[in-house]
């Protein structure tokens, strides 16, 4: 079964619901380290942080361990969107051991809907190999998702005429400067300098989150240092799509508050960050949701 979505405490309710109908002798829950979880039940429980289940010490162990008793609990793992990764491969292995088998996913996508299929793979990696993402997948298998919706409230940051100049010849240097680098960097460089431009607007009494610590305020954290719900305003976004899903996903924020310029890379980010929006809620659509 495949649930999206859940709190801790949610979560705990749908392994309680399997035990009572299934006799399970052991549970391998799989979990990521910025998300420990911990459940109450009463057989034998083994948690294996996400970095080792590709890892020599537990593959052999694990593969000549679980069974058909064994329950393995997919805890907010899915860490990247290259389905073919070795560590999903390994998970593979230990999924196809038993037919128990738990995925908990906060989000139903890292970045775009074919990042689904990673969540389908656990579930049934011989039946989806190979396969892209359609619709009618959300009602294939056990799949129920409890939708989180965000979304972004740009605050407008006033900046002058030479801001705009100076933000221009910074654009025109680092494309002339490109090479052969990664282009991406661009973008990424022309949020930090606009990051600069909207110091004046920070106010002591709110909190904020930036991708660095440049700005050396108490009220400004990274991303790194936010690990328990609360309000932030976002200063500049984190360039990674996971990332910035983390972020939510610890802070359970659905309204994003975000300082905004006129200036075009604000204009990219608050875009972009539409369109992952509709791809969430194109799923969140078509899909059961958990009652």
């Amino acid at each position: 079964m495949i649930r999206i979505g859940l709190s801790s405490r949610e979560k705990q309710k749908v392994v309680d619901a399997y035990l009572q109908t299934h006799d399970i002798k052991k549970i391998y829950c799989f979990y990521f380290k910025k998300f420990p979880i911990k459940f109450k039940v009463d057989c034998d429980i083994e948690y294996i942080e996400y970095a080792d289940i590709e890892m020599y010490k537990f593959f052999y162990r694990l593969l000549e361990e679980i069974d058909g008793t064994s329950l393995i609990i997919m805890d907010e793992c899915m860490r990247t969107q290259n389905r073919s990764e070795l560590i999903y491969n390994c998970a593979h292995h230990y999924l196809n051991q038993t037919p128990h088998r738990i995925i908990f996913e906060f989000f139903p996508i890292i970045d775009n809907k074919n990042d689904f299929m990673i969540l389908l793979d656990f579930e049934n990696k011989g039946k989806y190999k190979g396969k892209s993402f359609d619709y009618v997948f959300l009602q294939s298998e056990d799949i129920l998702i409890k939708p989180f919706r965000v979304k972004l409230e740009p605050i407008n940051v006033e900046i002058t005429d030479k801001d705009i100049e100076r933000y221009n010849k910074k654009k025109e240097q680092l494309f002339d400067n490109l090479g052969d680098k990664d282009p991406d960097t661009v973008p990424r460089s022309l949020q930090l300098f606009v990051g600069g431009l909207k110091k004046k607007s920070i106010d002591p009494n709110e909190l904020y989150v930036a991708r660095n610590k440049r700005f050396k305020l108490d009220n400004v954290k990274t991303y790194d240092e936010i690990d328990k719900q609360g309000n932030y305003i976002v200063i500049d976004t984190d360039w990674r799509r996971l990332n910035f899903n983390d972020f939510l996903k610890t802070t359970r924020m659905t309204r994003i508050k975000y300082l905004s310029t006129v200036l075009s890379i604000d204009n990219v980010i608050i875009t972009e960050f539409s369109k992952w929006k509709a791809r969430l809620d194109a799923i969140y659509a078509q899909a059961s949701l958990y009652q």
